[in-house]
């Protein structure tokens, strides 16, 4: 997945990147939070697909970001701020794979709640 636009160059991709895979990763914790809170599994698995979308756009970002990353050059020949980049976005993917454990959690939880409640199924409301 290549972010690139006509006239942008090496720089503003990567931190374009790193600020689109920034903003997916908030979206999805804001996903899963309203997940967490919903009072309906209809809700509950809306919410659950959208940060499930999510993720998966913070990863194709971070994917993008650490490649051009790598054809900087070795980390030690970078010169500074841009040396700090690739811990900063090791930290991002850090943090995308701990929300990814809560949202597998949360997927679990909702699916062996819909599979417990027949109701839930009909549309009805679950609590």
């Amino acid at each position: 997945m290549s972010f690139d636009m006509p006239g942008t160059d090496y720089l503003d991709a990567i931190f374009a990147a790193i600020r689109g895979g920034s903003s997916q990763l908030a979206a999805m914790k804001t996903w899963l939070a309203s997940a967490r809170t919903a009072s309906s599994s209809t809700w509950r698995f809306q919410f659950l697909a959208a940060a499930r979308a999510a993720h998966r756009r913070a990863g194709a970002y971070l994917d993008e970001s650490e490649e051009r990353l790598r054809r900087l050059g070795p980390a030690d020949q970078v010169p500074a701020p841009l040396d700090q980049l690739p811990r900063n976005v090791a930290a991002m993917r850090a943090d995308l794979r701990d929300q990814e454990r809560n949202l597998q959690g949360l997927e679990t939880e909702a699916t062996s709640l819909w599979r417990g409640n027949p109701g839930a199924r009909r549309g009805s409301v679950a609590s």
